[in-house]
């Protein structure tokens, strides 16, 4: 198919140029491409901005919640249940699904790490989950209903270095 510029620019091609080309320069103290093995150039004093954390610099993984020093690769989870509505949890490839009642507690003894724990409240609302390290080998993590959709969670995860994530 031959095409002739009449063509092109009845097919939307690009516009003709009118008036004086336009020449960017480059700002004085930067480099050009043939002068690359030179210093690099320093903002003057005060012209530097604090950066202000944008999606881009938001960590896209969850960061670590807690951290549990396994004994003898166990762990026992206490989980005190701060809401007044149910919360149906379970230890995924271990446990049954349980519940915890309102305003009650729940021990997990031994566990072997890794483990995976879910949980949700029989209602279907939010929580807000707080793991904390009590004592060697146990974390106590505590349930409270929430109405912010940032804090709320849907499992926790230790991992075989004793890490703690929730997501």
């Amino acid at each position: 198919m031959l095409l002739t510029s009449s063509a092109i620019a009845w097919a939307g091609g690009p516009p003709n140029r009118q008036g004086k080309p336009v020449i960017i320069e480059e700002p004085a103290g930067r480099p050009t491409e043939g002068d690359r093995t030179g210093p690099t150039p320093t903002a003057p004093a005060g012209t530097l901005q604090p950066t202000q954390r944008t999606e881009d610099t938001i960590p896209r993984f969850p960061l670590p919640s807690a951290r549990i020093s396994p004994v003898n690769g166990r762990v026992t989870l206490k989980l005190i249940n701060s809401s007044n509505v149910v919360i149906e949890y379970q230890i995924s490839g271990g446990t049954r699904p349980r519940l915890v009642g309102q305003q009650s507690e729940s021990t997990l003894e031994q566990l072997t790490i890794p483990i995976n724990l879910t949980y949700q409240r029989e209602d279907g609302g939010l929580l807000f989950v707080r793991p904390v390290v009590t004592s060697p080998g146990v974390l106590e993590i505590r349930f409270e209903a929430t109405g912010n959709i940032n804090l709320d969670t849907r499992s926790l995860s230790i991992n075989e270095q004793g890490t703690v994530f929730l997501n």
